[in-house]
């Protein structure tokens, strides 16, 4: 295992995390949302984010998303698919994105150097196991590169997501102890579990073994694709890109 991609992986992986993250919770994302007809702002994102996997029962999208409490996942697929169906919730979702890309990230350097590098890996990527990855990445992408950077960086963050979710469940620590073990007890509650909370003290080291499997299958994609020093330059970028929504 090449050691210095395997560090270009780590480093990559938080600001892909967190600007996907930033993007899918912002108020303006909600706003969209609640502008295109749907009853609440996560409506329209269960709608939008699960819609690639078409017109499913609540419990597909449950099994596939996986980190929230069933009767979330249940309440919003079920109130957000029938505004505009699976295939259209989706096309709006990934309108969604690009718009937010164009906002947020138009003074971001290197962007056509995070779309080249990131399509790179996204295409290098096996389909096996990964359905809503997969789902996305068929999806066409904007023309201008700050919204095809951010729709790049959406679904790299899906590429990971699809990798960690199984090693995850495998290892046997249930969603609500990986929230605890993520983020505490209040993102926990954000995603629907209830007190009282499990003690997860014991389980930190099962968690960074998980970690560690992500990171070493990420590693494995991403050289299908990369070089280190490329790898080492999409980590870079991606940091500044975040930098750049952050402020804006």
């Amino acid at each position: 295992m090449d050691s210095r991609m395997m560090d270009a992986v780590r480093a990559a992986g938080g600001p892909i995390e967190a600007i996907g993250r930033d993007l899918m919770l912002h108020a303006e994302t909600f706003g969209r949302s609640e502008d295109q007809g749907y009853p609440h702002p996560f409506a329209g994102y269960f709608a939008g984010r699960g819609g690639v996997l078409g017109d499913v029962d609540w419990e597909v999208i449950d099994a596939v998303f996986a980190v929230f409490e069933p009767s979330v996942t249940r309440m919003f697929w079920e109130q957000g698919r029938p505004v505009h169906g699976a295939a259209e919730g989706a096309r709006l979702y990934w309108e969604n994105v690009a718009e937010w890309g164009r906002e947020h990230l138009a003074g971001a350097a290197g962007l056509d150097r995070i779309i080249e590098l990131g399509e790179r890996v996204i295409d290098a990527a096996p389909a096996a196991g990964m359905p809503l990855f997969c789902g996305w990445r068929v999806m066409p992408r904007a023309a201008d590169a700050p919204a095809r950077a951010m729709q790049v960086l959406f679904l790299l963050r899906e590429l990971r997501g699809a990798v960690h979710l199984p090693a995850l469940i495998s290892s046997g620590i249930k969603p609500v102890e990986a929230h605890i073990l993520n983020k505490g007890t209040e993102f926990a509650a954000f995603c629907g579990f209830a007190e009282p909370f499990p003690d997860c003290s014991h389980l930190k080291a099962l968690k960074e073994e998980v970690e560690e499997i992500t990171d070493r299958r990420m590693t494995e994609i991403m050289g299908l694709a990369l070089s280190a020093a490329e790898a080492e330059d999409l980590a870079v970028l991606a940091a500044g890109a975040l930098k750049a929504a952050s402020s804006t």
